[in-house]
């Protein structure tokens, strides 16, 4: 019975620890480098984003602002801004309220250095 405890508190005692360790969170990111649905603030920031457009004019690039995610993201209902188009460079704003952002053929996306302050004082 002793065996059974002692062997019931070490995994217990590595459950905890692997729960512990596996709560540090990443920041979000500021590039978006593949095609795809991507999270504000879990996956990426908000702010000015820039891509170089579409690689093949062949196809074009599209993205959209999303207040929803939710199956393959086509509903309309769910966007809240979008492009599409073959001219480059591409520049959005995606804002904090924006639950996700979508990117086909845009090429990779970099988020813009916030603007420097303006102003005689500096605000």
């Amino acid at each position: 019975m002793r065996a059974r405890a002692l062997l019931f508190a070490g995994a217990m005692t590595t459950a905890v620890t692997l729960l512990a360790t596996a709560t540090a969170s990443a920041q979000p990111a500021n590039t978006m480098s593949d095609n795809g649905v991507y999270l504000i603030g879990v996956d990426i920031a908000p702010g000015i984003w820039e891509a170089p457009g579409t690689p093949d004019p062949a196809y074009a690039c599209d993205w959209r602002r999303l207040w929803k995610v939710e199956g393959d993201n086509t509903n309309m209902q769910y966007i809240i801004a979008n492009n599409y188009t073959r001219l480059g460079p591409v520049r959005v704003e995606i804002k904090p309220t924006d639950v996700g952002f979508k990117t086909e053929n845009c090429g990779p996306w970099r988020l813009s250095p916030a603007s420097p302050p303006t102003g005689s004082f500096g605000g």
